[in-house]
């Protein structure tokens, strides 16, 4: 009978450790959605002023039943998300005022979408570069692009300029 030899059986653990330690250890992201922020101001005799919306504002994604933002009150911005691969994102802002009346604009975010790896292991996000952006001038008076990149660090993209105080 043949004596087994312990050594092999240490070496094989040995290896088995190296090689389990040896696996990538990137942290993937948990969501692979990015947004956009809005900031909401109006222009004043000394500049301009961030404001906050005394309507009601629901925000909604155009040709869906998506609601973004329901019913915020009293804001000074907004946080939505990028859709992940459409040339063309299309949110519709309603507000209503304290009497029920409802005043709706719509903003379309012309992009490009550029793929984003941070591992082989995670699974593709998509960045945007936003291209251009206009809006129907309901309440909105303009819409400015701050910082046209939109990714995983939160800043603001966006700047809502209303016609009148809401």
């Amino acid at each position: 009978m043949k004596k087994r030899n312990g050594t092999g059986c240490i070496l094989a653990g040995i290896t088995l450790l190296i090689a389990i330690s040896a696996c990538d250890s990137t942290d993937c992201p948990i969501n692979n959605v990015v947004y956009s922020t809005y900031g909401f101001y109006a222009v004043t005799e000394t500049g301009e002023s961030k404001v906050r919306v005394t309507d009601t504002l629901t925000v909604t994604a155009a040709g869906t039943d998506s609601v973004l933002i329901n019913r915020l009150h009293n804001g000074d911005g907004v946080e939505l998300p990028v859709s992940y691969s459409a040339e063309t994102d299309t949110v519709i802002f309603q507000f209503t005022d304290e009497l029920q009346r409802t005043r709706k604009d719509t903003i379309w975010i012309n992009k490009e979408n550029i793929p984003h790896y941070e591992s082989p292991n995670c699974p593709t996000s998509m960045f945007h570069y936003v291209t251009s952006i206009r809006c129907t001038h309901v309440l909105i008076d303009s819409v400015t692009v701050v910082n046209p990149n939109i990714n995983y660090h939160v800043s603001e993209n966006f700047k809502i300029y209303f016609r009148s105080s809401l």
